[in-house]
């Protein structure tokens, strides 16, 4: 699926995900990949209306944010 070529891909860069032990992400940092799709907008099949989803990062993904030294930008 998709998270698998985001996966592949970051690694092949020298950016494997933290956490994702298969492709030589950090797992000290977090117990999970840490990868998130905090907006999604897409046009509705039938109205044509744009719809838009936000999931704001769980707790475990800003810890892991502050235990690497990264600040969460503002407004996520």
């Amino acid at each position: 699926g998709r998270t698998h070529q985001i996966r592949v891909h970051m690694s092949y860069l020298g950016y494997p995900l933290a956490g994702d032990v298969w492709y030589g992400g950090d797992s000290r940092i977090i117990d999970r990949q840490a990868l998130h799709c905090f907006r999604c907008r897409f046009l509705h099949p039938i109205s044509g209306e744009q719809i838009e989803l936000t999931a704001p990062l769980d707790d475990t993904f800003v810890q892991a944010l502050r235990q690497s030294g990264i600040q969460k930008p503002d407004g996520i």
